[in-house]
């Protein structure tokens, strides 16, 4: 990472936009793909696995936003943000992956020990829940995760 992106929190970069509907061209746009504060590390996180998300989330913009770029642009920004946030927002999410890995090998392990029966019961009850899960009924104190 170059030591003056850390100094003004990220990169400036050019990107263009799609073709409107009515096929006129949107003016470039110069935006700041920023360095990712620690105290925004567990919120970007939820985003590792979804670019257009990540893409807004770089730059301070919704996914909406994002999906509205030229495709190089789009490529550009996450080719910068790796860049610009290597040594912290990436580093955090490599780590947190590999503890999510070890916490399900573990779980697989401990699931192989288990007799027959509680492993049926478990297995019911799983499935119980992940039905449960796509009803549209939301349980009180549900917060919905930020949108980007």
């Amino acid at each position: 990472m170059n030591h003056t992106h850390t100094l003004f929190g990220g990169k400036k970069i050019t990107v263009a936009f799609e073709p409107a509907p009515d096929g006129t061209l949107p003016t470039p746009a110069e935006i700041q793909v920023r360095q990712i504060p620690v105290r925004e590390y567990e919120a970007g996180f939820l985003f590792v696995d979804d670019e257009p998300a990540l893409v807004g989330f770089l730059c301070a913009q919704k996914k909406d936003w994002a999906l509205t770029l030229a495709p190089e642009s789009f490529e550009e920004i996450l080719v910068t943000g790796r860049e610009v946030n290597a040594k912290g927002f990436f580093s955090f999410c490599r780590r947190r992956m590999a503890r999510n890995r070890e916490r399900e090998a573990d779980m697989i392990g401990l699931m192989a020990t288990l007799p027959a029966d509680q492993m049926k019961t478990l297995t019911d009850r799983g499935l119980e829940l992940q039905r449960l899960s796509r009803s549209p009924i939301l349980s009180p104190g549900f917060v919905s995760p930020p949108a980007r």
